[in-house]
């Protein structure tokens, strides 16, 4: 009786340690990323460095150490005087040397021609079939659990401050219009799935400025619980274990990539 009782307290320890979120701080000011992972009391990222202990590492001035100078080799002159090395003896060993036969790298470019321009376009053609094949199964497989895993993923206090720059003024209205278009179909298209709240959204247009001037400042609180994952994962792993023949393409894919 006392080692059920023991575990279903683990059990339920570990359910209430899954349930208690991570919340991830996220700034991005002046090209420079600043980002902080907490869970519950517990700084996860980034981590304070421990300092070092310090050794205190003594002197051994009792035992001298003694330096000998070696002598100089003494090296022979060389003989100015002596006769140089036989032609005859270079000439034996440069004949001696055998020669690539011609016939040999005529047979290696005729082992080594390519097949047809046909055949590699008709390779080329079933290799992307069989990716295309590969990654729809895996959409297939993530897409419905990856839905689920982004309902329960909350993004709150979004503050979006950008600014398009450029010398051009109609360059910079250019740019300005594509910007906003980009974030606000962004935040549209995110609130399907995910929960969230926004402070606040600035874009800017910056006439008769550099285009390095340009501005992409903002921040956000992501807040997940680890459980959430934990099943996300665990049913992607049943999906696959359940219809193994139909989805083993996609560990193909997994282990090229």
């Amino acid at each position: 009786m006392t080692a059920l009782i023991i575990i279903a307290a683990i059990i339920l320890l570990l359910v209430i340690i899954c349930n208690i979120p991570v919340e991830a701080y996220i700034k991005f000011y002046g090209g420079k990323a600043d980002i902080r992972v907490r869970y519950f009391f517990l700084s996860l990222y980034p981590r304070k460095e421990k300092k070092k202990k310090r050794k205190n590492k003594r002197d051994k001035t009792d035992t001298p150490t003694e330096y000998r100078e070696l002598p100089a080799e003494d090296t022979p002159p060389e003989n100015k005087n002596e006769p140089p090395a036989d032609k005859d003896k270079q000439e034996s060993r440069s004949q001696n040397t055998p020669k690539k036969d011609s016939f040999s790298k005529k047979s290696s470019s005729q082992k080594e021609e390519k097949p047809p321009l046909l055949e590699r376009i008709n390779t080329k053609l079933d290799e992307l079939g069989k990716k295309k094949n590969q990654i729809s199964l895996l959409i297939e497989l993530v897409l419905p659990h990856l839905k689920k895993f982004g309902s329960k993923l909350r993004i709150d206090d979004i503050i979006i401050d950008f600014a398009a720059a450029d010398e051009d003024a109609a360059k910079a209205a250019i740019s300005y219009g594509e910007l906003g278009a980009a974030v606000y179909n962004g935040i549209a298209f995110l609130r399907r799935y995910v929960s969230m709240s926004v402070r606040s959204v600035n874009i800017s247009c910056l006439y008769n400025t550099p285009a390095e001037k340009s501005r992409y400042d903002g921040e956000c609180k992501l807040r997940l619980r680890p459980a959430s994952l934990i099943n996300a994962v665990l049913a992607v792993c049943f999906g696959y274990m359940t219809n193994t023949k139909k989805y083993s393409p996609v560990m193909e894919l997994i282990r090229k990539g």
